[in-house]
């Protein structure tokens, strides 16, 4: 069925964003509390009064995540309560796409999780709205332990001098290709493919072998094209600039009319925002868009050989738009009861090597130099080319823009609407352009006040 691309739907798109509060349908939810064996305390104990009398302490872990996540997480999880039998973690997870209304459900509530997984994105709105706790003082005293964790990273959780979240890893956008289809084609992909080879790449490849190819319309490719911009997206829409909104759109519409692309219906019922649902794990594309700590999980659930490289450029492009990104943060929530308990375990987890042994990587290359080190031989075939990768991309890549602003939530999920249109047919470009600019300076200007 065609989706219109009317003020209608605009106006209703922002309705409901303003209203996210009450949740959304979501897939791979589980809540539990993980089981745990008894055994030696080895680890950190909880408050005072709570380990004297020996009552247990509850913690609510929440993060978005695959099933592969998934397991590795309630497995570290259930090897800390091992450590530390007075401690109780309790865990709910989400896929990526109802994460985020669930977690403003849990802020509207007034029930946020102890440790919340966080993403780069959000940590300004989180911390906008006073719902995570100042982490500063817990690694002050030693309980975050952050000696061997270097410093640029820490700051990447900070704000204003304070920090609100600890990474968890190291990551990188990237392009995931499937290595037997391009051989097939008899195609070669460069490290960091232009958008006008990438465009090429697709015809031959559709020519050779019939698949279709999947372009990026969304958030994370507009962040792109502003960097090969010398720019950023965000102070781009604040001015109601068009520069690289108008390329971007035209580059979606130029793919969208490709014999070679997906079509828009398939894409739709594909989903490419979860990882099991993504069009290459069926081979329906050669290709797929993502971040780096994904790799190993879209693999996993593919089960056979992909590719990894990086997010395309443009061929005259102003500054090289690859960045390093936290994978995801570990944040605790300012209405936590138990803040110094959620802070031990968020210790464990980025500086312990039993914690990374089951982890190994999955959410990221890990932040602690020396863990990284003793982790990387332990890893499989398929986690070392994201070891490498990551070297590679440090080699080029230019800071990270600032995290993004309170509102970002909406002119994504503007963008997912315009981009859609575009690619059912009943926009273009340059519409698309004088629809998304100016919607999305003013949820912007309106997010601000």
């Amino acid at each position: 069925m065609r989706r219109r691309f009317l003020a209608t739907a605009l106006a209703a798109l922002l309705a409901a964003a303003s209203l996210a509060g009450c949740g959304s349908k979501s897939q791979g939810t589980d809540t539990q509390t993980t089981g745990a064996s008894s055994a030696a305390e080895t680890g950190s104990t909880g408050s005072d009064t709570q380990a004297a009398s020996g009552d247990k302490i509850t913690l609510n872990l929440t993060w978005w995540g695959n099933q592969t996540r998934n397991d590795v997480t309630k497995k570290a999880a259930d090897l800390y309560m091992s450590q530390n039998p007075n401690v109780d973690i309790k865990v709910e997870f989400t896929d990526w796409s109802g994460y985020w209304d669930k977690l403003s459900a849990m802020a509207a509530g007034g029930n946020m999780p102890d440790i919340i997984q966080m993403d780069y994105s959000y940590l300004n709105q989180y911390q906008k709205s006073g719902q995570l706790a100042d982490l500063s003082e817990f690694i002050s005293n030693g309980i975050i332990d952050t000696s061997k964790i270097p410093e640029s990273i820490i700051e990447s959780g900070s704000i204003d001098g304070k920090c609100y979240a600890i990474s968890l890893g190291s990551n990188a956008p990237m392009m995931v290709y499937d290595k037997a289809i391009v051989e097939k084609a008899g195609v070669t992909i460069p490290e960091q493919p232009t958008i006008e080879e990438l465009y090429d790449i697709s015809k031959t490849i559709y020519e050779k072998t019939g698949t279709k190819t999947y372009f990026d319309g969304g958030i994370n490719m507009m962040q792109i094209i502003a960097r090969t911009n010398d720019s950023h997206l965000f102070d781009e829409l604040k001015d109601g600039k068009e520069d690289s909104m108008k390329l971007h759109f035209a580059n979606v519409e130029k793919f969208a009319k490709a014999e070679f692309s997906i079509s828009a219906d398939l894409l739709a019922e594909k989903n490419p925002d979860v990882v099991e649902t993504k069009p290459i794990i069926d081979g329906t594309t050669w290709n797929d868009f993502s971040y780096s700590n994904q790799y190993i999980s879209i693999s996993s659930t593919a089960g056979r050989d992909l590719g990894i490289t990086m997010y395309p450029t443009t061929k005259d492009a102003k500054s090289q738009p690859m960045f390093l990104k936290p994978s995801q943060f570990f944040s605790i929530s300012e209405s936590s009861k138990n803040k110094e308990e959620a802070a031990k375990f968020i210790d464990w987890f980025v500086n312990s090597t039993e914690a990374n042994d089951i982890l190994l990587a999955e959410r990221g290359i890990p932040i602690n130099t020396a863990v990284a080190d003793e982790i990387k031989p332990k890893t499989d075939a398929v986690a070392q080319n994201v070891f490498d990768f990551i070297a590679k991309v440090s080699e080029i890549a230019t800071p990270i823009d600032a995290p993004d602003p309170a509102g970002k939530g909406e002119v994504e999920a503007l963008g997912k609407t315009v981009v859609e249109a575009i690619r059912y047919g009943d926009a273009t470009g340059d519409d698309a352009t004088a629809q998304f600019v100016p919607e999305a300076k003013r949820i912007l200007e309106e997010a601000a006040k």
